[in-house]
């Protein structure tokens, strides 16, 4: 609190302020009279914050009181900064989430953090956005509740108390494959010997469809992910999935009659999403005559070819500096049985963006110290994998 009120008393030499109808506030000159790091810190707490509360309306139905600590806090600090450069603040939380729905070079006052897209928005159609929920991720302030509702340590748990590694690959597999259906289709799921195991971490996974995915009696399945076709603020149905390569396109169509399950929002966007790429990878080798093990060893990695023990962990990141940042705070460890690894990016993430690749390699500081691990995307993993099987068959 000290630290708060002396930053909003400190006299600001040689600063500046710029403002224009697209690049809201941005410091030019001189020192900033808050800690460095300060930036990315309130824009983690912020995000942590609004996680936090959407999960609280959720459960509820109406705002928690009081807010989530994390953004209050976020708030406070943000108002801070912004009162010290004179430029304007939020005045409330419910202030700060309408800024939150603008992309970030809009807010009257943004923290300048390389870390955060200009053209991102931290809530969309009143939910957190993919950018947010890798911003919570990243902060820490709610990944252990993220991890305990995405259920992973728990199957893991199970399977390894049963020495049961297939039950944690179809789980796995499932809610790639199978993002939403019929409640019947999950009971039917469930009652299969080969999910006997995870019965209860399938029930908890799946929760039913919200009222703007059910429209005219029934849902949509999104061909190009999977998921549902929801209605967002200006009446557009349509997947509003961040990573779908075809958000038009439909698969099937589910009767509300029968009941309509969807995964929850966290496990959408850490599992089902880079599990996409996943899958891919591990098609492309099979049909290349390669024998793959996706998730090996209880998630040791993500795809491991016998005959190319080389190790991928697959990541599909809106942003290459908060997974540069996350890489840096948990690195990718090469398993025992694997003679080198590598960071695989989900093509999503890839196409348009050349920069994507080498911006996460200048700015993970782990990366540069690795000589078994490097970042490629998920076609030269693909194509690298393929050569190298031909060559050790040619030599052997």
């Amino acid at each position: 609190m000290h630290l708060l009120l002396s930053v909003v008393q400190a006299k600001v030499p040689r600063m500046t302020q710029e403002t224009s109808s697209d690049a809201g506030t941005a410091m030019t000159a001189g020192p900033l009279p808050w800690p460095s790091e300060w930036d990315a810190v309130v824009v983690g707490m912020i995000a942590s914050g609004l996680v936090t509360l959407s999960r609280g309306l959720e459960r509820r139905g109406a705002f928690p009181v009081p807010y989530p600590v994390a953004l209050q806090r976020g708030l406070d600090r943000l108002s801070a900064m912004a009162m010290a450069v004179g430029a304007e603040t939020p005045r409330s939380v419910m202030d700060l989430a309408e800024w939150s729905h603008r992309p970030f070079f809009q807010w009257p006052f943004h923290p300048s953090v390389e870390g955060m897209n200009g053209d991102e928005a931290l809530l969309v159609n009143g939910k957190p956005s993919k950018a947010c929920l890798e911003w919570a991720v990243i902060s820490g302030d709610v990944e252990g509740e993220i991890r305990e509702r995405m259920l992973i340590h728990g199957v893991l748990d199970v399977c390894k108390a049963q020495n049961n590694p297939d039950a944690y690959v179809w789980f796995r597999r499932l809610l790639v494959e199978r993002p939403a259906m019929s409640e019947r289709d999950l009971v039917v799921t469930m009652a299969k010997p080969e999910f006997a195991l995870v019965a209860q971490q399938l029930r908890v996974a799946y929760r039913p469809a919200p009222a703007e995915a059910l429209i005219d009696g029934e849902a949509l399945v999104c061909g190009g992910c999977g998921h549902l076709w929801t209605v967002d603020d200006y009446g557009i149905r349509r997947c509003h999935e961040w990573d779908c390569p075809a958000p038009s396109t439909i698969k099937t169509r589910l009767p509300r009659s029968e009941g309509v399950v969807w995964l929850s929002r966290e496990l959408r966007t850490f599992i089902s999403g880079p599990g996409r790429s996943e899958l891919r990878i591990a098609d492309a080798l099979t049909r290349a005559g390669l024998t793959v093990q996706l998730w090996p060893d209880f998630d040791a990695c993500d795809v491991l070819p016998a005959e190319v023990p080389w190790a991928a962990d697959v990541k599909s990141w809106t942003n290459p500096v908060r997974l540069a940042w996350r890489l840096t705070e948990r690195p990718f460890v090469v398993p025992q049985n694997a003679d080198r690894g590598f960071i695989v990016i989900a093509k999503e993430q890839t196409i348009g963006r050349a920069e994507y690749l080498r911006t996460l390699r200048n700015h993970c500081t782990w990366l540069k110290s690795q000589s078994r691990v490097e970042v490629v995307s998920e076609k030269t993993y693909i194509d690298r994998v393929i050569r190298e099987a031909r060559r050790r068959n040619c030599e052997g």
